[in-house]
């Protein structure tokens, strides 16, 4: 089936002067950006879009991607310098080198690769020929009180060395109490206490019926592992923590922004007295900024989030504006600008470009974002 290369050339100028979020004046930041919109040639397959690439990883040098298909449990193998489906790998679901039902995959520094569930992470050799699987469920550690647990999701870290991991009481909707580090050689859980779950906690939103909590929104976290480091954040704050997994040291960072709110508003109503009404109490809240998760380009070393926030109601439709923002390699924020990046869908940087997925007639494409700075 032959693909059609679309491309697309928008260049934008502009020139502003911000603070940090340490209040320091900063020199002007001039930023130029231009977007080619690419499509992925799959010859006459077709490539597994269901998930939104939501259980897809890069290869150690980004040359390649792997999209696990789950429908099939098979590893598409895409190559992005050729742009064009390479190769599928079949696996198996279960068996000595089954991959179990994986809710995300990871590929570590050194090419191996992790299929993590909710209660367990299984790991691949660069050959996926041989398996290791961590199991926790039921899992005790010394470190946590009797009344705690480890709550999925599992994020490795980009060495393959630790699971991040929500942890809190085993009640399943109570709150987390913080983020620990699982050291997948020996075992060990390091615990870091994490108040931004408790300052969240307003913003779930609820139904309950006949004294049972029967709906809950889940309010999760932004954990993004940056070699040692790992940053936290939430959708709800303009803020993050930053851990230090040599050091154990955790840091928060507070950012100012010009362009929306600091904080989420928090809804007026958060239990709702039927189904019906917790949909419309959720889907309330996207009236309010949202702000994503950070992205580390590693060529230029500068993090990026890209947020949405309301920008006004067309009768019942609501049309949002995208803000991207940037901050160096310390996490001093360096810029903010209302840019088309969308706060959704999977997206990294290779060679100093973002990649953004976009789905063209069910065609696998990517919006690629040229900076320059």
């Amino acid at each position: 089936m032959k693909r059609l290369l679309i491309l697309i050339l928008i260049t934008i100028v502009c020139k502003s002067c911000t603070k940090q979020s340490n209040e320091s004046e900063q020199d002007e930041f001039e930023f130029t950006y231009s977007v080619d919109t690419v499509m992925i040639d799959s010859g006459d397959e077709f490539i597994y879009l269901n998930s939104g690439l939501r259980m897809a990883a890069l290869s150690p040098d980004k040359n390649l991607l792997y999209n696990y298909n789950h429908s099939s449990s098979e590893i598409e193998v895409i190559d992005l310098g050729q742009l064009k489906l390479t190769n599928r790998i079949k696996m198996e679901k279960e068996g000595p080198n089954g991959t179990g039902n994986p809710s995300s995959i990871t590929i570590s520094l050194d090419g191996r690769f992790f299929f993590a569930t909710n209660t367990e992470i299984r790991e691949f050799n660069a050959q996926l020929d041989s398996m290791k699987q961590y199991k926790f469920n039921g899992k005790k550690f010394e470190v946590l009180n009797s009344d705690e647990t480890i709550n999925s999701p599992f994020v490795l870290s980009p060495d393959g060395k630790f699971a991040l991991v929500n942890y809190g009481p085993i009640e399943y909707f109570e709150v987390r109490n913080g983020i620990s580090a699982l050291n997948l050689a020996d075992f060990k859980l390091k615990k870091f206490p994490l108040e931004l779950f408790e300052r969240s906690d307003p913003y779930h939103i609820s139904f309950s019926e006949n004294g049972q909590i029967r709906l809950k929104t889940i309010e999760s976290m932004h954990i993004d592992p940056i070699d040692h480091r790992v940053l936290i954040s939430s959708h709800n704050f303009n803020e993050a923590y930053l851990l230090d997994l040599i050091s154990d040291s955790l840091t928060r960072k507070i950012f100012d922004s010009k362009l929306t709110q600091n904080i989420k508003q928090i809804p007026a109503r958060s239990t709702a007295n039927s189904r019906e009404e917790f949909h419309k109490l959720w889907n309330g809240t996207k009236d309010y900024v949202e702000f994503g998760r950070f992205y580390y380009d590693d060529f230029n070393e500068k993090f990026w989030r890209f947020s949405q926030d309301l920008d006004r109601k067309i009768g019942d439709s609501a049309v949002y504006k995208q803000i991207t923002t940037i901050f160096d390699k310390n996490l001093n924020q360096l810029h903010e600008e209302v840019i088309p990046i969308p706060y959704y869908g999977f997206k990294f940087f290779k060679n100093g470009k973002l990649y953004s997925y976009i789905n063209v007639e069910d065609e696998l494409g990517f919006a690629v974002f040229t900076f320059d700075f």
